[in-house]
Formats: C-alpha cells, sequence, structure tokens
C-alpha cells in the first residue's frame, strides 16, 4: 500500500492522468462548492488496484454533471433517484471510462462516510485539490491491515445485502472479517431472503467471480454464515458417501471449490497443452462466476438422493437432483440467463468426464491401448455439444472433482495420467472446431427446407445436426449424400 505521507500525492495524480477528470477538477474549481471522490476509487488507489469506478459526492452534484457533460459534449444518463445519481460517459466503451455523480445522503461528508458499509470504503478526497483524504472511520489503518471493519451494526441492518458484500470483498481482496462484523455478517445473513432477487443476484455473481472466493466461502463456513447465505448446503452437512471420498457432501463440495479455483489460476498446472484455450473462456466474469458455482453446487443433490444397498452407498439421480435445487437458488437470486444454463450444463453432466476417461484408463489396463485413442472424437465431441456453453468449464469442474477425492489415498500419477486425458480432449476438440470452421458447409436449413419440402422449425435444426455430425465422421462428402441422409432420417421419424 502507498505510505502515508505520499497517499494523497498518488491519489492526485492518478486523478489527473486522465484529461476529461482535469477539466472536471477546473469546472468544480469553478463553481467553488466540495466535490469528493469517494468510496471504491480510493480504496483501489491505496491498494494499487486498477479503478473501475469513478465516484464523485456532493452537494449539487447533479447541476455539476449537467455543466459538465454540456460543456465538453459529453453524454449524461441518470442511474437512480435516491440518492440521486447521474453517469457522465467521458470514453464509450471502456469499461472505466465514465464518472458517477451522486447527491450525499447526509448533510455533511463526514455524515455521508459514516453511513458507508465498511471502513475501506469510507474514503473521500475533494478533486480541487485537498491537501489530506477524509477518513473519519479508520479506513486507511484497515487497509494497512487487510480487514474488513464495519464502523457500526446499523450500517449492516439498514442493507442487510451488506453482509454479503462483507464477504464478496474478501473474496476480491483477500482481506479478513472483523470479529465484531463477522458476528454482524452472521446475524443478518437470513435476512436476504428480504431482499430483491436481482440485487442478491450480482452480489453472488460478483463473489463468484472473484479470484479469492474459495477463500471467502471458507470464511463463511468457519464464522457460521454460510447455511444462512444458501440455506440448501446445510443438508450436505455430515452426509457420508465413501468410495473414492474421505469427506462428507459438504467437505468434497469446499474441496472442489478451493481446487476448481487453483486451476482457473493456474490452468498449465492442470491442462498444459489447452491453458490458452482455458484462459480465453475465463476472460468473461461471468464464466469464472458459473464454473465456481457449479463446483460448490455439483453434489447439491446428493442428500435427498443417498441409498445404501449391500453395504455401499449410492446416489442415483443426484446429477439431475443438484439441478432442481440450483434453479430453486437461480430463480431467487434472479441469475442472468447465461450463467443458469452453464451451471445447469456442468451440474448434469459432470460426471461424464470422468466416465469417458475411466473407461478409457481401464482399456489401457485391460488392453494396453492408448487411453487417448480409446476415446474416440465422436465421443468428445457429443460430451462438448452437449455441455456447450460450458463446455470448457465442466472439464475443468472434472479436474477439481478428481482432486479433491480420495485425500491422502490419491495418488499424483493417477491424477495426471487423467488430466492428460482431459487435456487431450480438449486439444482435440478444438482441432476439430477449428477444422469445421474451414470447411465449406454441405446444406444449410434453406436448401433442406426448398429440397425435401419441410417447413420451418425444429426438425430443420435436428436434420442439419445429424448431416453435421456425419460429415465429420466423414460418413457423407456431398450435398447430394447429405440430402439422402436427411431423406432417410425423415423415413424413419414418419415410419
Amino acid at each position: 500500500m502507498t505510505p502515508p505521507e505520499r497517499i494523497v500525492e498518488a491519489v492526485e495524480r492518478e486523478w489527473m492522468s486522465d484529461g476529461s477528470r482535469r477539466d472536471l477538477t477546473a469546472l468544480a474549481r469553478s463553481v467553488g462548492h466540495p466535490a469528493y471522490l469517494v468510496g471504491g476509487a480510493l480504496r483501489d488507489l491505496l491498494l494499487g488496484r486498477e479503478v473501475a469506478d469513478w465516484d464523485l459526492a456532493g452537494h449539487r452534484m447533479i447541476a455539476l454533471a449537467r455543466r459538465f457533460s454540456t460543456e465538453n459534449e459529453l453524454r449524461l444518463v441518470m442511474l437512480h433517484e435516491d440518492p440521486a445519481t447521474a453517469r457522465v460517459v467521458l470514453r464509450p466503451g471502456d469499461p472505466a471510462g465514465f464518472v458517477d455523480f451522486v447527491e450525499l445522503r447526509a448533510p455533511t461528508i463526514v455524515a455521508d462516510l459514516m453511513q458507508r458499509d465498511f471502513s475501506i470504503n469510507a474514503l473521500a478526497w475533494d478533486v480541487r485539490g485537498a491537501n489530506r483524504l477524509l477518513d473519519p472511520t479508520g479506513g486507511i489503518e484497515d487497509l494497512r491491515a487487510s480487514l474488513i471493519r464495519a464502523p457500526r451494526r446499523e450500517a449492516l441492518v439498514t442493507d442487510p445485502l451488506r453482509a454479503l458484500r462483507a464477504l464478496r470483498f474478501a473474496a476480491e481482496l483477500g482481506f479478513s472479517l472483523e470479529c465484531r462484523t463477522a458476528g454482524w455478517v452472521v446475524e443478518l445473513a437470513p435476512r436476504l431472503q428480504d431482499i430483491a432477487g436481482e440485487r442478491v443476484g450480482v452480489e453472488m455473481t460478483k463473489l463468484f467471480a472473484a479470484p479469492r472466493c474459495a477463500y471467502a466461502i471458507d470464511t463463511a463456513e468457519e464464522i457460521g454464515a454460510l447455511d444462512r447465505l444458501i440455506p440448501p448446503l446445510a443438508m450436505m452437512r455430515g452426509v457420508e458417501q465413501g468410495g473414492y471420498h474421505h469427506l462428507d457432501v459438504l467437505g468434497h463440495s469446499l474441496l472442489v471449490l478451493r481446487e476448481v479455483e487453483c486451476a482457473i489460476n493456474e490452468p498449465e498446472a492442470f491442462l498444459p497443452r489447452s491453458a490458452e484455450t482455458v484462459r480465453t473462456w475465463l476472460e468473461e466474469e461471468r464464466n469464472r462466476a458459473a464454473l465456481r458455482m457449479a463446483a460448490l453446487l455439483h453434489d447439491i443433490g446428493k442428500p435427498q438422493c443417498r441409498t445404501m444397498k449391500d453395504g455401499r452407498i449410492r446416489f442415483i439421480g443426484h446429477a439431475d437432483a443438484s439441478v432442481e435445487v440450483f434453479l430453486g437458488l437461480a430463480r431467487r437470486w434472479a441469475l442472468p440467463s447465461d450463467i443458469r444454463r452453464a451451471v445447469v450444463r456442468m451440474l448434469r453432466l459432470h460426471m461424464r468426464p470422468l466416465e469417458l476417461a475411466n473407461s478409457a484408463l481401464h482399456a489401457e489396463e485391460e488392453n494396453g491401448d492408448n487411453p487417448r485413442s480409446a476415446i474416440t472424437l465422436r465421443a468428445i465431441r457429443r460430451l462438448m455439444r452437449d455441455a456447450e456453453p460450458a463446455a470448457i468449464g465442466l472439464l475443468l469442474l472434472a479436474v477439481a472433482d478428481r482432486s479433491a477425492c480420495r485425500g491422502p489415498a490419491s495418488k499424483a500419477a493417477q491424477r495426471r495420467q487423467l488430466y492428460e486425458v482431459f487435456d487431450d480432449m480438449l486439444v482435440r476438440y478444438v482441432a476439430w472446431l477449428r477444422e469445421q470452421r474451414e470447411r465449406p458447409r454441405l446444406v444449410d436449413g434453406a436448401t433442406l427446407m426448398n429440397r425435401l419440402g419441410i417447413e420451418e422449425g425444429p426438425l430443420v435444426g435436428e436434420l442439419l445436426d445429424a448431416i453435421a455430425e456425419a460429415w465429420a465422421d466423414r460418413e457423407i462428402e456431398t450435398e447430394d449424400e447429405a440430402l439422402e441422409l436427411a431423406r432417410r432420417l425423415l423415413r424413419d421419424l414418419n415410419g
């Protein structure tokens, strides 16, 4: 963190590094009333992190925003009415190319800061060139101590979503929760049920996309808040699994989350040949969030499916049961449809990569076959097609699921052998996709409808998928062969 004597200098240098922000400072000086840079921007500047949100607070801020946008021919958008908030877009298309202008929620800036959620967000600096930061709650010391602290219980009571935000900041920053704040998080977590689902979903997405999500989830478990935040997880505690598992269902799921985070942070350690492909997929925040959600929840349906037969514990149908539990959470959290779709695919299919790879390894043991050649390209394509848009996530989940099994009894050589099979599967699938993009299509939907006399609808898509499958396997090579295949399929459908 920036040394104390250079804090203001560092903040001012970064703020003034942008020409539009310099113009805004000049305007604030000319109108003669304070405009305070507040909250996350100062926190991130002091931590040496890239600033994503520039927020200015003060009185008469909407008037200042309107004048600034008009004089500089910039776009202004009203975001909220309470508190009144306007956004001025400095650079369209730049995620950090805007400034938000927010009316104070109290008579003074200090009173406003005292109402904020955590001390590390209760900082302010007047962009007109103040020589000190306002820090009424000790936020700078908490930044030095890597601590998340709510100055007052009322700060969380007024908005219980802040209990979840405390863990989200732990996930983003790797900070610890101050003891009293942790107690308030446990106390107020059940009140998330009273919060609009959209707000909860935004925080959950940020939490699961954050680089230290597993640490934050472990923290929630340690302080007794996890069941209150995600109630269905309570059913997993104490459910023994037997077989390859050395932990109960909840313990295993928490470990899978930690393992999947390792794969996210260092994919080359698990899938070295596919690492760049994996990194590209993980660049999207929602992909990272969906993968971590799937890791934590992949076995959440096991408690209701547990049976015992001949002394062996079974969980028949637990993948589909996990999907149903997740969909209940997804509705409650109002998760975006793309995250729902990705998590559902991973939960429903999370056993298939392991089954496919294990069958190949078994073939090697029995017949001396290369486990990579024992898996056909068709089998890989079908698995990955069924898993889209989360096919890469599914393989990472399988890596983590296998890593979390057996505990001390797990052999590194066996894990490595399995990872090599997964890596090869992804390499072959990506190569096939590239080849398909370079090959011309045999037929399109319009051709099928015209030549076969069928109407637009799902049937056309099914026929195109069948043609693509046969073409990929070199079973057909020409348009005439593709049309003949479609005719045969239609005859079979019509009896």
